[in-house]
């Protein structure tokens, strides 16, 4: 099964996805800010098979996150899912080539185990 990890500033929305995911079989590995899951990303030898990223955080949002993935040859490849509750505008999200896939919440959790399985298959 995939290695996901899922960058959400919100504890329940956090909690919900770790126990879907996992419940699936998936290893989901949580992070409550962009900046700590960066750092994780370049650091760290364990790299997830899909990122799941909320859009509207403290600190660096999610579109500067994917930016940033996108910039690294180390980790350009892995997938990116935008979780997001807002209304999604070419202000907020990043270029249509930095992610596969854009999941609005509130979200259905089969939906989101679809799309991890689709991206990790």
């Amino acid at each position: 099964m995939a290695v996901v990890f899922s960058i959400e500033d919100n504890p329940s929305i956090s909690m919900v996805i770790k126990l879907a995911l996992t419940d699936e079989g998936h290893t989901v590995i949580t992070f409550n800010n962009s900046q700590n899951a960066y750092e994780n990303l370049v650091e760290k030898e364990l790299k997830p098979d899909v990122i799941l990223v909320d859009l509207n955080m403290p600190g660096m949002n999610g579109k500067e996150l994917v930016e940033k993935i996108r910039a690294n040859p180390y980790i350009e490849y892995i997938p990116v899912t935008i979780i997001t509750g807002s209304i999604p505008s070419t202000e907020t999200l990043p270029s249509k080539d930095f992610y596969q896939a854009l999941v609005l919440k509130p979200f259905d959790l089969q939906e989101l185990i679809d799309t991890v399985e689709r991206l990790t298959a």
